[in-house]
């Protein structure tokens, strides 16, 4: 294992050490074991001969047989450069109750994995089993500790899957045993049953729960073994697990260009927006016309608009500008809602303003997300204030319009699907490459072939660096894009003696929440201010109870500080929601804990 394996393998650790704290009990998930009998013959050439006798509950859960993990190396404690190496031999399994006892076994880099049983017969209730095995490495001449000749043993490893209950373990050696040790629990910290009588030592549990080892120690006087040694091997280097070779490189090399190759492919097929050909940008096929749909190239020439998408609001068109509803694009529709007449906005300029809501004479139709988000922010009141809006009681509004706009220009045909949504798959599918690549480069390590790991990591770096351009807009959508570059160009172009008026209209209320979203808010209320002050223009702001507009500095900034108030307001809000609801063996001693050698683990299958 390398030092880039053993951090990797830290890391994953780690990881499902957390999630496994963290998750709620569930139902056993692996056959239980109700009884864990071993018995251990020690000879002098310190073979550690092994007699495992247990029973394994199928009437908890229906399975095939135990699966029992046996570790073939462990890691020095102390001693990060080097693993301790164990042998195994004589594996025997057979069953006093008639249960099927083929076993299947598969040698991996760091263990033996014993598979018992047939994949075609399930067992349905209590099978006995007995599992026979020869290895040797548990064995520390002369620890430098106690002076003893230490068998130290992880009996039940970290790694079981399965209740076990009623553990016991009889340990006989070639000589009267010294002393005794037993503990269990996630750290080997917590002492259980242990007991000597002439060459034999006694221990024993009454339960562990699924992943919680026990380790026994029996310790014998010292050279009762002879002085063996326990064998040990030097961890393959960083260069060795990622060793060029003209194979690797080769294979390597190919792989990376195939990973470029594919994220090439995948941008061009699927992270383009979809735009009519043949047509002038912005414009769209007669009605009846199917017309002709391809994919972008390049940057389409942006014409000066008069008016945003017809049928569009101020919300709807920022979302669709940069393909993400946020604070901005919420706030500009209740800005747009008071425009209409549906609320009155009175603001000190600053950080606080109160919402009241009215009664218009003339009710325009309403999209199904501004409706909710009015009935969200008032929830039935004649008025809100700013700290009311960052209570708890308002810390889904902000997710909700959202949501609701994501809906609203899907619905209008302007993107397939949620662009949030659209962005998630490849997001989760580099993920998964990076994850991959990260268990392959450990898994490769041995064989130093960790090299074929890199092109499948950087494939899904380059998934979640392209996430961004799956969010895709239409053919319709992109059509409506450039309409709406076209209005945006002319809200940040447009001088007093170019503006176009529209007989009736307000244009400056009517197209101030689209310089909301725009950014150019402060430069549309200063233009009007200007054609106040000339007497060219009076506009109507009658929906806002505040600065003048036609102090144009001081109505710019409180436009300006109404936005990234709402913002911030909807921003507490969900933050006080949020807040309201939310074994290496080393080389001391075995009788001081912290866990013994070999150990594994297992569970039904």
């Amino acid at each position: 294992m390398t030092k880039l394996r053993a951090g990797l393998a830290a890391l994953l650790l780690a990881l499902v050490s957390v999630w496994f704290v963290a998750m709620p009990a569930k139902a056993d998930t692996d056959a239980p074991i109700t009884r864990y009998d071993v018995a251990v013959n020690l000879t002098p050439e310190g073979v550690a001969e092994m007699k495992v006798d247990f029973t394994m509950d199928f009437s908890v859960v229906r399975g095939r047989g135990p699966i029992v993990i046996l570790p073939t190396v462990q890691d020095d404690g102390a001693n990060p450069d080097e693993q301790y190496v164990f042998k195994y031999s004589n594996f025997n399994v057979t069953s006093t109750s008639g249960a099927n006892t083929t076993v299947s076994k598969e040698s991996q880099s760091e263990g033996i994995e014993l598979r018992i049983g047939d994949a075609d017969i399930f067992n349905n209730g209590p099978e006995d089993y007995t599992l026979t095995y020869d290895v040797t490495g548990f064995i520390v001449s002369e620890q430098k500790d106690s002076g003893l000749d230490e068998f130290s043993w992880n009996a039940i490893g970290p790694a079981w899957e399965s209740r076990i209950s009623n553990v016991t373990v009889e340990v006989t050696g070639p000589a009267d045993v010294q002393k005794t040790a037993c503990f269990y629990g996630r750290g080997y910290t917590t002492p259980c049953d242990a007991s000597e009588s002439g060459t034999s030592a006694s221990f024993s549990v009454d339960a562990l729960s699924p992943r919680e080892p026990m380790q026994i120690v029996a310790g014998f006087p010292a050279g009762t073994f002879g002085g063996v040694e326990q064998h040990k091997r030097k961890k393959p280097s960083i260069g060795n697990a990622f060793a060029l070779t003209p194979l690797t490189g080769g294979v390597a090399g190919a792989g990376l260009v195939a990973a470029l190759g594919g994220l090439v492919a995948i941008r061009r097929r699927h992270a383009r927006d979809d735009v009519y050909l043949g047509l002038t940008p912005g414009l769209t096929p007669g009605k009846g016309e199917p017309g002709n749909i391809g994919q972008a190239s390049g940057k389409a020439p942006v014409t000066v608009q008069f008016n945003p998408p017809k049928g569009s609001t101020p919300g709807e068109i920022g979302t669709l500008m940069d393909t993400t509803a946020d604070n901005v694009d919420v706030s500009a529709t209740l800005v747009d809602l008071a425009v209409r007449g549906y609320l009155r906005i009175e603001s000190n300029g600053g950080n606080e303003f109160v919402l009241y809501a009215t009664n218009p004479r003339q009710r325009d139709k309403l999209e199904p997300f501004e409706s909710k988000l009015l009935a969200d922010v008032f929830q039935g009141q004649p008025a809100v204030s700013a700290g009311e809006l960052r209570g708890v009681d308002h810390q889904h509004d902000l997710s909700t319009a959202r949501t609701g706009l994501y809906n609203s220009v899907v619905s209008k045909g302007w993107f397939k699907a949620n662009p949030t949504t659209a962005q998630a798959v490849p997001m989760t599918l580099g993920g998964l490459c990076i994850i991959v690549a990260g268990v392959a480069a450990i898994g490769l390590s041995m064989s130093g072939w960790s090299l074929l790991a890199i092109p499948l990591a950087i494939f899904g770096i380059g998934l979640i660096v392209l996430s961004g351009k799956f969010r895709k807009r239409t053919a319709l959508g992109s059509a409506n894009l450039a309409q709406a570059k076209g209005f945006e160009l002319y809200l940040r172009t447009a001088e007093k003696d170019t503006l176009r008026f529209e007989e009736g209209e307000d244009i400056f209320s009517k197209y101030l929440p689209y310089a909301m979203v725009f950014g150019v808010a402060d430069r549309w209320s200063k233009l009007f201010a200007q054609l106040g002050a000339d007497g060219i223009y009076r506009a109507d702001t009658s929906w806002y109870i505040g600065a003048d507009l036609y102090h144009g500095f001081a109505f710019a900034s409180a436009m300006n500080n109404l936005t990234s108030t709402m913002s911030s307001s909807f921003d507490a809000a969900r933050a006080a929601g949020m807040t309201a609801s939310t074994g290496s063996s080393s080389g001391f001693s075995g009788f001081s804990g912290g866990g013994g050698f070999g150990g594994g683990g297992g569970g039904s299958w």
